[in-house]
């Protein structure tokens, strides 16, 4: 099952990666990401090397894991966006009408970051959630989930984003635990 996951951003710069890499590495785990990528290039899978450090499966500790998500950036217009939704009057109220601080901060928005991720793979929610909250915290940003049409606020969102990768993860049993092996870039 595939997912998606967006972040709307004013602007999008690869200065921003050391401190991404900075803050995942504050979550358990040490982390690489792949060493070609950059936000002016990316299309399709974003690679991570990692190891975890407090793990509840035995079978991972001291092994360097691979995992990611595919991420795809476009260009975006607020404005268009408005008007294509005020067309879908109900869709237009819902989403604006009580969400001004929302729709402030989308007003300034240039890109859209697309994160989709597949949940049989242990790891993936792990990187799309923590890098997705970074993301939309470093550059106050605006994260949607379009499967349930929730708007995230920016206040605490990376402390939230753990605590759910941390009751995912354990809520998976080691028969269902799917991993990939690290095995070089």
């Amino acid at each position: 099952m595939s997912l998606d996951m967006n972040v709307f951003v004013e602007d999008l710069s690869d200065s921003i990666i050391p401190e991404i890499l900075k803050r995942l590495n504050d979550f358990d785990m040490k982390v690489e990401i792949h060493p070609d990528f950059s936000f002016q290039t990316q299309t399709g899978f974003l690679p991570f090397k990692f190891t975890l450090e407090n793990s509840k499966f035995d079978i991972l500790k001291d092994k360097e894991l691979l995992s990611g998500f595919e991420l795809y950036i476009d260009d975006y217009d607020f404005q268009k966006e408005k008007k294509h939704l005020q067309s879908k009057k109900n869709l237009f109220q819902k989403i604006f009408n009580k969400q001004t601080e929302t729709e402030k901060r989308l007003s300034k928005c240039t890109k859209v970051l697309n994160f989709n991720w597949h949940l049989d793979i242990t790891f993936e929610l792990r990187f799309v959630l923590l890098t997705s909250a970074i993301i939309t915290e470093i550059t106050n940003g605006v994260r949607h989930d379009p499967a349930t049409d929730y708007w995230y606020e920016n206040k605490n969102i990376v402390k939230e984003a753990f605590e759910d990768v941390e009751k995912f993860e354990l809520s998976v049993s080691h028969d269902r635990l799917r991993f990939h092996e690290f095995e070089g870039w």
